[in-house]
């Protein structure tokens, strides 16, 4: 009888515990709605290289630059009697060409974007051009791609140029700073100051070497193409 006790003792026990776990569910947690995928077109559209992007940054480039230099002359001047103003010339000019040079390296977003338009441009140039096999009337759309393309690649040599341009600048101011600097102990400011102008001039000739640039950016965005 005492075993009997235990055993209904046990499964009351068992029982209770059943229902206690029935009757507290564990509450369900609300699925969060699955985000909208973004269709094919728009990441197409994301990713697509831009024109008008490449000419806005072609433009910031030289708009620094020319704020940069606007103020030079006079600078040069108040540094006549100072070599750490003279010194801080040539920093200010190292660091304008340094700043021109890196937005059009190789890894620089102006090189990337012109290249990746060249390459969808030459695309449909061809598609085009196939699609004037059996139309005629696309012959003239094709040519205009051509036009189009002749002329990015004429501002992809311009930047080319321009970039090794300020290489050798770059050099030529670091090279050059000692001699500079050496005259101001000298105390022969006009020797000095001469070096500084040395600079301002390729200085000058690189602002105008990037309107060029910029011309010939607006010339790209601006050759129509008829569908």
């Amino acid at each position: 009888m005492k075993t009997l006790a235990i055993i209904f003792t046990t499964l009351s026990c068992c029982l209770a515990t059943s229902l206690a776990f029935a009757q507290s569910p564990e509450p369900i947690k609300p699925v969060a709605p699955a985000k909208p995928a973004a269709s094919t077109t728009e990441s197409a559209k994301a990713t697509q290289p831009n024109m008008a992007n490449l000419l806005q940054n072609v433009n910031d480039v030289a708009k620094q630059l020319q704020t940069n230099l606007a103020d030079l002359e006079k600078d040069i001047q108040a540094s006549r009697d100072s070599i750490e103003k003279g010194g801080e010339v040539l920093d200010e000019m190292l660091a304008s060409v340094t700043a021109v040079h890196g937005s059009m390296a190789e890894d620089s977003a102006i090189w990337k974007e012109l290249n990746a338009l060249l390459e969808l441009w030459e695309k449909r140039r061809k598609e085009t051009l196939q699609k004037s096999e059996s139309n005629p009337a696309f012959l003239p759309v094709a040519e205009a791609w051509q036009k189009k393309i002749d002329t990015a690649k004429e501002l992809r040599k311009q930047i080319s140029t321009e970039r090794a341009n300020s290489v050798a600048l770059m050099r030529s101011i670091q090279s050059d700073r000692d001699i500079v600097l050496s005259y101001y102990e000298l105390g022969q400011a006009d020797k000095a100051i001469e070096g500084l102008k040395k600079v301002s001039a390729n200085l000058t000739s690189l602002n105008e070497n990037m309107q060029g640039i910029v011309k010939t950016a607006s010339a790209v965005q601006q050759q129509p193409i008829s569908q």
